[in-house]
């Protein structure tokens, strides 16, 4: 495997948080248990903390336990939750199912998508092109057509203001009570695309016109990039969304607050991008002294510095776990944060017929390692993959970063 692909897989989804849409993930921080594969059975289960099988390997596919209580796993082909007693759980018919977000799951069948609710019931129904994850606030952006978003409720319907329902050229997901979206978006006759901030009332809170890119940051703060500015530069200026006042200094690249209210920025320092983590109140918490990084959570966070990884205190800077990320024949890299205390290496070894790959996950508190397996080259199976790597930051319930086999 290549370096640059190496590189690639451990570190390339950090400038997607850059403005890019929520995808945020239910951690597991009640039932601390992890994917992980049994070579003899050929087949993935679930351990503990200790390392010990707590659900048997009898599944070929298993995502992580989401903060509901219930995985996605794969039997004989399809799609199942199960609880964190490995039991299958029944429910309505659906071709592939999401994470839990705020008790919600997102689902599709023929095609179409919609909302299954704990008791494994569409409680939105399946037929729409496009649907966000619940949020904390109880909605759901939806696209009725090819220009025009609304929002939903729990229950699929629609949110009205003024006895009418509210509907946009684009919106993206509620977050903490706002909203970014637009109803400029043509760039017809040399028009420039604008965006607002509205609540969960439907209310305008920064008007639309001043800006021509936004991100919603969580916590009351968003980031703009101003109408005005010359074409082909992108400086994010993060103003505070209650007051319109602007805090912090300008940036090149924006992430979201995570699990530990702390986010990624980036700047351009002598031709190169480097990385650090601001507050909610724009203060760098960790310098921009890093080639890459990683959303925070549980305290740590994944930063790239030369040619090692290294996981992070993210409160004192401190490296707690160093990986050799460039070297000839060995590499290791991070496959996801640290999640219910535990996080996920891998380490390629190249070798004349090929390139061997182990997996370990590693007790970020003690530098330990709770257990570990190896990619079956012959059989194909063992490797685990992430699948959504953007958590949000802990609200009604706990989020994290999770991982799901492909």
């Amino acid at each position: 495997m290549k370096k640059t692909t190496l590189l690639t897989i451990a570190f390339a989804l950090a400038m997607v948080f850059v403005g890019c849409t929520n995808n945020d993930t239910p951690s597991t921080s009640k039932t601390k248990l992890w994917p992980a594969y049994n070579t003899s059975a050929n087949l993935y289960g679930y351990i503990n903390n200790k390392g010990e099988w707590a659900i048997p390997a009898q599944f070929s596919q298993a995502s992580s336990f989401f903060s509901a209580g219930y995985a996605i796993v794969e039997i004989n082909g399809n799609q199942a939750f199960i609880n964190t007693d490995g039991e299958v759980q029944s429910c309505v018919s659906f071709d592939n199912a999401d994470a839990f977000y705020y008790k919600y799951a997102l689902a599709s069948l023929n095609g179409k998508l919609g909302m299954l609710s704990t008791k494994f019931e569409f409680a939105i129904q399946p037929v729409y092109s496009y649907l966000s994850p619940m949020t904390a606030d109880g909605l759901v952006t939806f696209q009725a057509s090819a220009d025009k978003f609304g929002f939903l409720d729990k229950k699929g319907n629609v949110f009205m203001k003024d006895g009418n329902p509210l509907f946009y050229e684009y919106a993206s997901e509620f977050r903490d009570g706002y909203c970014v979206v637009s109803s400029n978006l043509s760039t017809e006759n040399d028009r420039i695309p604008t965006y607002a901030v509205i609540d969960t009332k439907g209310n305008t809170v920064i008007g639309e016109g001043s800006y021509r890119r936004m991100v919603n940051m969580g916590l009351g703060i968003v980031a703009t990039v101003d109408r005005n500015l010359e074409i082909g530069k992108t400086e994010w200026v993060l103003k505070k969304i209650d007051n319109n006042t602007t805090i912090g200094q300008l940036y090149d690249g924006v992430g979201r607050f995570s699990t530990d209210e702390v986010a990624i920025v980036v700047s351009e320092q002598d031709n190169n991008y480097k990385y650090g983590y601001i507050n909610k109140d724009g203060q760098q918490v960790i310098s921009l002294n890093y080639n890459d990084a990683r959303i925070s959570n549980e305290g740590y966070a994944w930063v790239l510095d030369d040619k090692t990884c290294k996981l992070i205190d993210i409160k004192g800077g401190n490296a707690v776990i160093t990986l050799q990320a460039e070297s000839n024949d060995v590499k290791e890299y991070p496959l996801c944060g640290v999640h219910n205390g535990l996080t996920l290496v891998v380490k390629a070894t190249a070798h004349t017929d090929g390139t061997s790959y182990e997996f370990r996950w590693i007790d970020a508190s003690a530098n330990r390692t709770v257990f570990s397996w190896n990619f079956n080259k012959d059989k194909n199976n063992g490797m685990l993959e992430p699948n959504d790597w953007a958590p949000a930051r802990k609200s009604a319930e706990e989020f994290s970063e999770y991982v799901f086999l492909k």
